[in-house]
């Protein structure tokens, strides 16, 4: 008799739980995650928990630019959980709606920094058009980051090139790492441990500007010097 009774009970929990499975309106969440010091993006992985019985979870990933998109069930509160590292750990509890009933929502999050890097660009370096070949206007100020190394020998920095956006993806990324290398080798001939100086090429992925004004292309074209360790 109580086993009739118990099979009962868990059939018509297990209907109950389908149907309210089926009756689920599904909302494609979409955003971005960003810095809250610049709002740059971050590449990283986000962990949605259900609430309040964190029964139901999954993970979702940023990509290189920040965006991510993924499904949720409208109506439902969830745990958003984002690590990275040099950025506080972000927690933070999000209700699904669907406002417009479009089946879509907005989410953005922004992250804080605790081990915030010192980056700067080298704004006289200048290269031959095309190519990794030095012009003689970049050396000034070449020397006098060399200068800077000398005066602080426990220094390490990383040379980060960046072409505009225009062109061959791989030619571009190609031309980037070129361009660090060659700044990296001046810089050891001026006396610079090699192993001091670290390179890393982005091509034109990271642009300072979206627009395709000739302005906004130069701007892109630069080196930034990314302090390591003082």
């Amino acid at each position: 008799m109580f086993r009739a009774i118990f099979l009962s009970f868990v059939t018509s929990m297990l209907v109950s739980v389908s149907v309210s499975g089926q009756n689920d309106v599904m909302i494609t969440v979409k955003g971005k995650v960003r810095s809250a010091k610049d709002s740059t993006a971050i590449s990283t992985g986000i962990l949605y928990e259900k609430l309040p019985y964190y029964d139901d979870m999954g993970l979702a990933s940023a990509n290189a630019d920040g965006e991510f998109t993924f499904l949720l069930v409208k109506g439902v509160k969830y745990n958003i959980s984002i690590r990275k590292d040099n950025f506080a750990a972000l927690n933070q509890e999000v209700v699904v709606s669907d406002e417009d009933g479009d089946l879509n929502q907005r989410m953005d999050f922004y992250m804080e920094v605790i081990q915030d890097e010192e980056v700067f660009t080298l704004n006289n370096v200048i290269f031959a058009r095309g190519s990794e070949l030095l012009q003689q206007e970049s050396f000034e100020e070449l020397d006098l980051l060399i200068a800077r190394l000398k005066e602080s020998p426990a220094m390490v920095i990383q040379l980060e090139g960046h072409t505009d956006f225009a062109g061959n993806p791989s030619a571009n990324m190609a031309l980037s790492q070129a361009r660090v290398e060659s700044v990296k080798k001046y810089l050891t001939k001026g006396g610079i441990d090699k192993n001091r100086i670290l390179t890393k090429a982005f091509g034109g992925t990271k642009p300072l500007s979206e627009e395709r004004t000739p302005e906004a292309m130069s701007q892109n074209r630069r080196v930034e010097v990314r302090i390591i360790k003082k």
